[in-house]
């Protein structure tokens, strides 16, 4: 199942600026729908310093996740399979420059883009946020200051402290006034953005009234405009919690069930649901039993034996779930014909108790895969509704 391309810029904050603190620390964790994720350290900017990776290591074997940290100082002969095994990648601040230039001898530039796409989550504070931007800044000389090509998987420029350091704000300012570099995001310490693919889905904050700003050139004018944020210790530590530990058990749940699906272990997709589970298909008929959903997935399966979901959007509520994508399949005639392949347009609805889907709604035109059932069967559309009928549901 394909995940979303997520990726956390911080102006300045984490367990360097703030080890007692921890919210933001805390939001990078539960971007991942895992019990333990795996987040993998990157000191580059600072040159692998060891007081960075200490408070690196200090701070995250005390939290639910499992750190570990990659050094180019003496490189592992496995860089690439090293980072694309982990959950979430955080780079630490320093000297951007310095990023690039080792990135690029070991071709790490090229690794996270793979990592990027494969839903691994990329994330840094300060020169670690630049990098991830088409344009950073560099000194290449006593007094000079000019544009920084970087990975470029996000849009425009990065800057961060934007409220602690006067001079590097009005330099930002300054080099997207000359066109040197592309608009992009002052980020004041405390704030981060967080990203879904290339769109800016949210800022949040460790400390009431810290932000972010989008600075852009308009005609003749640079001008900044402040953007919302969100705090995240509004409510009591305690409560919110519950109510990330909530949305984060519906991910995970919702996500191991449409695994499940993808690998057609019929067995687990039923043990996996709630006693008073209910499957609504998309033409609004309800099934209800394990015994009926049972057959139901069994007799779906032999129709398309390779039906697959995959996802591109998810929204999460405390107990509930949107979803949307693409279904996929082949209807099953003895031979892999081409013309039998369909793939459509879906969504899908779940709701969790438990730990257990207590729906399971499904959205969908399947007239492409009724027309490709009535070419092969050789029988009405009304025939084949009345099949898919008694199969209960189709998607």
């Amino acid at each position: 199942m394909k995940k979303p391309k997520q990726i956390l810029t911080l102006g300045g904050g984490m367990f360097s600026m703030e080890p007692d603190n921890g919210l933001l620390d805390k939001y990078l964790l539960n971007t991942v729908p895992v019990s333990k994720p795996k987040i993998c350290f990157l000191g580059t900017a600072s040159n692998d310093g060891k007081e960075y990776i200490d408070m690196f290591y200090k701070f995250f074997r005390q939290k639910d996740c499992i750190p570990t940290h990659l050094s180019f100082i003496n490189p592992p002969d496995n860089i690439e399979e090293k980072i694309l095994e982990q959950d979430i990648i955080h780079v630490g601040g320093g000297n951007t420059k310095l990023i690039m230039e080792t990135w690029k001898k070991f071709g790490v530039d090229k690794i996270m883009k793979k990592a990027w796409n494969k839903g691994i989550v990329l994330s840094g504070m300060s020169a670690g946020a630049i990098c991830w931007f088409q344009d950073g800044i560099t000194n290449p000389g006593p007094g000079l200051l000019d544009r920084l090509e970087c990975v470029g998987l996000l849009k425009g420029s990065f800057c961060p402290h934007y409220d602690d350091r006067p001079e590097l704000k009005e330099t930002f300012i300054s080099l997207i006034d000359d066109k040197i570099i592309n608009s992009g995001y002052g980020v004041e310490d405390g704030a981060a953005l967080h990203f879904i693919g290339n769109e800016l889905v949210r800022v949040v904050s460790s400390r009431p009234g810290k932000t972010a700003y989008y600075v852009s050139k308009e005609k003749n004018t640079v001008s900044e405009k402040k953007l919302d944020s969100v705090y995240l210790g509004k409510d009591s530590d305690f409560k919110i919690d519950i109510v990330e530990r909530k949305k984060f058990d519906t991910v995970k749940t919702v996500y191991e069930f449409i695994e499940t699906i993808n690998d057609h272990k019929i067995d687990k997709i039923i043990d996996m649901l709630a006693d008073d589970h209910v499957l609504i298909d998309s033409m609004g008929t309800k099934a209800t039993g394990k015994e009926t959903l049972l057959k139901s997935w069994k007799g779906y399966f032999s129709w398309f034996p390779d039906y697959k979901i995959e996802l591109k959007h998810t929204f999460v509520d405390e107990d509930s779930i949107s979803l949307f994508g693409k279904a996929s399949g082949t209807f099953y005639t003895g031979a892999d014909i081409k013309e039998n392949k369909f793939e459509i347009p879906a969504a899908w609805r779940a709701e969790v108790k438990q730990n257990k889907i207590s729906l399971w709604q499904i959205f969908a035109d399947n007239h492409p895969v009724w027309q490709i059932i009535e070419k092969n069967e050789k029988r009405t559309n009304k025939d084949i509704i009345s099949k898919i009928k008694d199969l209960t549901f189709i998607s």
